[in-house]
């Protein structure tokens, strides 16, 4: 099965960048690609180090093992191509073998993050009516109507076995493999919208080869022995696109290592700097959030194996990149996406030098253009709205269930980002902002309407309203500004904060709670955010 594009052997940035070109064919699927491709059957694919510290390897064979056991026992269960199969673990190797081996019977595939509330996880489960849902046995919580099956991760047996698994996906035979099409459904990725409930951007196949030119870029492997040598990591969680299609499907795809570590908590970076040195980590997506709590925690000495960092998410400050590069010893580079268009844009140091506060230009493969309110181009130098031209490997192939978002957002053969930006004279793109009101805060776009909705369920809250505001640290905050009810209690805030956070998630609760005695109001009776946030 061919990656999606030409790849030569031995190739140079500026050669990628001039001689790029799609080869997709008829015959595509994420696990075929990820698994079939390149690497031979005993390299290490996966280096994964679990809760208690204690460090385990599977081969590209022991992975390919686990996979066909998850096909096999999906296809037993009576899962068939195009029925959904939700997971909600914390990254570990069952995890990538459940994603796998859905792929392969053409299963779509609906990562539910370990950060979700109850509410939001619901809400997933209710919309995509998954005919099997695969849990962390210690998360619990809602289960859906179709099978679910929970595991606890770990109990790794010598020669790869995932115990965890063997319960339900025995190792056995070749597991199906679905005859997938690059166009046919792969995913559903939650993300925040506008709305004040989540959408499901539905990926194609097609994909992973989207991705996989801004990966060459952002990590500067353009030759197949330097990308089969790479070992790269994220902190990110499983179960967004920056992870699984940024470092996970793409690392595989051209035989490297993913290493990975069990996380149920918040970043450590501390953890961090070990794991890069300790699992000589050669290439890494760090979002700034990380960035900058690594730089406040201290670094004593640079990991030495740490050769490139992909920087995206969220906006990286100018000095973050500078001390990061230098504290680091390793090359930064920032790059765009989003969960309906991965990795369409960013910078390529080794192909040209970046522009301070921009964000990068085009990726090999991906049209971009700057558009005004109508929809045509601007000058260079206006502000407008940033949009991938389609057809495009990577772009999303609808809103799940949402036919009047997708008509929105896919209009006359152009995705439109909702990002503002300008053009500057040498092609590269600023970031300028959002056209709607969407907050980012560490990376996370969270849609400040369904934490406002949850917030005033607060039985002591009568009105709210939520908002961004600047954060060093994470770039913005959330903030919620309440007023009370007559029995609100002491301590108001704490409460809203977990409350919001058993409903939506720990990612999207407020970080500060202010209570006021009323929300101000414009003219027309609507809330004055200008004056709260």
């Amino acid at each position: 099965m061919r990656l999606g594009y030409i790849l030569p052997e031995t190739a140079d940035a500026t050669a990628f960048y001039e001689s790029f070109e799609w080869d997709l064919p008829e015959r595509y699927n994420i696990a075929g690609v990820a698994l079939d491709e390149r690497a031979p059957r005993e390299e290490m694919a996966l280096q994964h180090t679990d809760e208690s510290g204690s460090v385990h390897e599977f081969t590209y064979q022991e992975l390919a093992n686990a996979t066909d056991a998850v096909a096999n026992a999906l296809a037993d269960t009576g899962v068939r191509s195009g029925d959904r199969v939700a997971v909600r673990l914390p990254t570990c190797p069952e995890l990538l073998a459940i994603h796998l081996g859905a792929a392969r019977i053409g299963a779509i595939v609906v990562p539910l993050s370990v950060l979700l509330g109850r509410d939001a996880v619901a809400g997933a489960l209710d919309r995509t009516d998954p005919a099997v849902y695969v849990v962390d046995s210690a998360q619990g919580g809602p289960t859906g109507d179709g099978t679910t099956i929970a595991i606890t991760p770990g109990d790794y047996d010598e020669g790869g076995a995932l115990g965890a698994l063997t319960d339900w996906a025995e190792p056995g035979a070749t597991g199906p493999r679905a005859e997938t099409s690059p166009d046919d459904s792969a995913g559903i990725l939650f993300t925040s919208g506008t709305s004040g409930e989540p959408k499901g951007v539905l990926i194609p196949q097609s994909y992973l080869a989207g991705s996989l030119p801004g990966y060459h870029c952002w990590f500067h492997l353009f030759s197949v022995s330097d990308a089969a040598e790479a070992r790269v990591w994220t902190p990110s969680e499983w179960a967004w696109a920056g992870a699984l299609y940024d470092v996970v499907f793409p690392t595989l795809a051209l035989g490297g290592t993913v290493v990975s570590r069990c996380r149920r908590s918040g970043f450590d970076p501390t953890a961090a700097l070990d794991l890069l040195s300790d699992a000589a980590v050669s290439h890494s997506f760090l979002p700034p959030t990380a960035l900058a709590k690594i730089r406040s925690a201290g670094v004593s000495e640079a990991p030495s194996t740490l050769d490139v960092v992909m920087c995206g998410g969220e906006s990286l400050a100018p000095d973050l990149r500078r001390w990061a590069e230098g504290a680091l010893e390793a090359t930064v580079n920032v790059a765009y996406g989003q969960t309906e268009a991965n990795a369409t844009v960013g910078e390529c140091r080794a192909a040209f030098d970046p522009t301070e506060g921009a964000m990068g230009r085009a990726y090999p493969g991906h049209e971009v253009t700057v558009v005004d309110d109508d929809g045509d181009p601007v000058a260079c130098g206006e502000r407008g709205e940033l949009a991938v031209e389609l057809p495009d490997p990577v772009a999303f192939l609808r809103y799940w269930d949402d036919q009047a978002a997708t008509a929105e957002t896919v209009r006359d053969g152009v995705l439109h980002t909702g990002d503002l930006v300008r053009r500057t004279a040498d092609g590269s793109l600023v970031h300028l902002g959002r056209r709607d009101a969407l907050i980012v805060s560490a990376g996370y776009r969270v849609d400040p309407l369904e934490v406002e909705r949850a917030v005033v369920e607060h039985p002591g809250v009568t009105d709210a309203a939520v908002g961004g505001v600047p954060d060093e640290e994470r770039g913005e905050r959330v903030k919620a500004v309440v007023v009370p009810a007559a029995n609100a209690g002491d301590d108001l805030d704490a409460s809203v904060r977990s409350f919001v956070r058993d409903r939506v998630g720990a990612h999207k609760a407020p970080r500060e709670v202010e209570v006021v005695d009323a929300l101000p109001s414009s003219r027309t009776g609507k809330t004055a955010r200008d004056d709260l946030f």
